[in-house]
């Protein structure tokens, strides 16, 4: 049996938030923490507002279901940060961890720029076409918070930045447009609006897990609440979930053998893909 892969975004659309804890760990012979995670942001959208968490990673023996928990919103982005990751250096370290938020949208961006010079250039470039009423919601000095923000900016362009419940054409195209101008560096670019999430991916390896139904062992080791009644089993045999996995540290094999009622996709580097609404990705 293959090792489970280390991957640093997970992108999440499921039916039952409640029950995403079950799911990550029904994944975890797939999937797994980076080695040198050193922190975890889960960012949620809930009634029209993102929500974001950070914390470190201290714990020995911390797996991506104790650490994600339970997500509020239907639609979710997680993003594994180590230090070497988080520029630039100095007491504002710790918020330029990913994933940002901003108005009804979070995203996690990955990859970019190489070296600090480089980083510093895009990032300015980037805000300077970000409005006043964007620039607010900057915490860091990263410049994929920067790139997230530009996103954002080109939605507002186009006057589709508050229509989060239906801009999702809009939202793909402003990520694949913004990384036609920064094509020299692999990135990957993971974003919801709250109704769907846009995964992006250019020069880094990355899948689509489609999860329907969940083992009711794995779900009562996660709570007995899981499992203590007729409608807690049903809603087990219910549930549907669909990870866009990015950044992973290597490719899947393809011996892999994915858990019972999971299907796995890769996707193309360079590939967009849309999930959401219904289960499985889509193309737009």
């Amino acid at each position: 049996m293959s090792e489970p892969i280390g991957v640093r975004t997970v992108g999440i659309a499921q039916n039952d938030p409640l029950r995403g804890p079950v799911a990550l760990a029904t994944l975890s012979t797939l999937f797994c923490l980076p080695a040198d995670a050193d922190g975890v942001g889960v960012a949620s959208i809930v009634d029209g507002a993102a929500l974001l968490s950070h914390q470190k990673i201290d714990a020995r023996g911390a797996t991506m279901a104790s650490l994600v928990g339970t997500p509020r919103g239907r639609t979710t982005v997680v993003q594994w940060t180590t230090r070497r990751e988080m520029r630039p250096s100095g007491l504002n370290q710790g918020i330029s961890q990913g994933p940002f938020r901003a108005r009804s949208y979070a995203g996690a961006v990955v990859g970019g720029p190489q070296t600090p010079d480089e980083a510093f250039a895009s990032r300015e470039r980037l805000l300077a076409g970000v409005p006043d009423s964007l620039r607010r919601c900057l915490v860091g000095k990263s410049e994929g918070e920067s790139f997230f923000l530009a996103v954002l900016a080109m939605l507002s362009a186009r006057g589709v930045l508050d229509r989060a419940h239906d801009n999702t054409a809009h939202l793909k195209e402003a990520i694949e447009s913004l990384l036609a101008t920064t094509d020299s560096w692999p990135r990957q670019v993971t974003i919801t609006n709250g109704v769907d999430v846009v995964h992006v991916a250019k020069g880094l390896p990355s899948a689509v897990v489609v999860l329907r139904g969940l083992d009711d062992a794995i779900a009562g080791d996660i709570s007995p609440s899981f499992v203590d009644s007729s409608t807690a089993r049903e809603r087990n045999r219910r549930y549907v979930g669909t990870f866009c996995v990015g950044a992973m540290d290597s490719a899947i094999v393809t011996t892999i053998v994915p858990p019972p009622g999971c299907t796995l996709q890769l996707w193309p580097e360079g590939g967009a893909v849309v999930v959401g609404r219904e289960p499985g990705p889509r193309s737009l």
